[in-house]
């Protein structure tokens, strides 16, 4: 529902865009349009050697093929689409993502993090650990950000409405919240039972909550009334639920969710005159951001891959949709 492709956010989105310094593996590239996921070392060749021994037994690839396609193929399928639709339309737009640009994603989604840069590369080694994403699948997001970054930025067009909205944002009232995402409304009644019975919200969310803060137990950042990196039904919810409070179901576009709010963290004081620059640059990413979600999910919906593996179909088939 709210994260994406990095959302830091998170979500990155977030890391959208939300997976969140780093150092990149060294690769040869001229372009990263051909191979954004090339890893800095060949590949072991998996006929030479078993995937792991254990007490002397081998552990083939074979074996483990089936149960690795089941548990992430799916997920893994979605990010080589997504990349695959995007190269073909940077070439159809005339547009190339280079190292350069790459290495600038790293930074927005560093610097998004927190102000203290230890404070963010903490966060950014839990944000990696929490998604699995190991050195190939953190080029490759960076990557994919980088290409709806260029694609995103010629639909963005700045607004005053846009820069009050990033004050409001950075220097407002904001609320500090969990959620959970259930596909139906049968599941979110049998979520909201469990609650009332006594269960604990970030326990029944690590386990049933299909957005991606579930990993966090539903635990959200400070949200502000006027972020437009939130759906408005949900920043309807979260401001019109009393602090302390949970909400009923509430449709958004991935499903139904309850709302827990937390707590309240007032406004700053600051003078919107004094911080205009930062406020436009963060209305600008704020934009960018809705618009690479736009993208995201629109290739996602019109590219529908072939899948010759049937435990890679049923693992495409049963993947969390949360691009689409």
């Amino acid at each position: 529902m709210i994260l994406t492709v990095i959302r830091v956010a998170i979500v990155c989105a977030m890391l959208p865009i939300v997976g969140c310094a780093s150092t990149l593996p060294p690769t040869e590239m001229r372009t990263l349009q051909t191979a954004p996921t090339t890893p800095a070392a060949s590949s072991v060749d998996s006929s030479a050697r078993p995937a792991a021994m254990l007490a002397g037994e081998a552990i083939a690839w074979e074996d483990l093929r089936a149960r690795l396609l089941e548990s992430a193929g799916g997920q893994a399928l979605e990010e080589l689409v997504l990349e695959a639709a995007l190269r073909s339309e940077l070439r159809a737009q005339g547009l190339t993502v280079d190292e350069a640009a790459v290495e600038r994603e790293s930074q927005i989604a560093f610097d998004a993090l927190a102000p203290d840069p230890q404070r963010a590369a903490q966060l950014l080694a839990a944000l990696r650990e929490a998604q699995s994403l190991g050195p190939v699948r953190w080029r490759a997001l960076l990557w994919r950000n980088a290409a709806l970054r260029a694609l995103a930025q010629r639909e963005v067009r700045l607004s005053e409405e846009a820069v009050r909205q990033a004050f409001d944002a950075a220097h407002g009232v904001r609320r500090v919240s969990r959620i959970i995402v259930v596909p139906d409304m049968p599941s979110a009644e049998r979520v909201q039972r469990r609650l009332e019975g006594g269960e604990p919200f970030g326990e029944i969310a690590f386990v049933e909550s299909s957005d991606a803060s579930a990993a966090r137990g539903g635990l959200l950042p400070p949200i502000s009334r006027s972020d437009p990196s939130f759906p408005a039904a949900f920043r309807e919810v979260l401001f019109t639920t009393e602090v302390g409070g949970r909400s009923h179901p509430v449709l958004l576009e991935s499903g139904y969710a309850i709302v827990e709010v937390r707590s309240e963290v007032p406004s700053d004081g600051s003078d919107p005159a004094a911080t205009r620059a930062a406020d436009e640059r963060a209305a600008r990413r704020a934009l960018e951001r809705v618009e690479m979600d736009r993208l995201a999910r629109m290739l996602l919906r019109r590219s529908k891959p072939t899948v010759f593996d049937d435990a890679l179909q049923e693992s495409w088939r049963m993947r969390p949709r949360t691009q689409e």
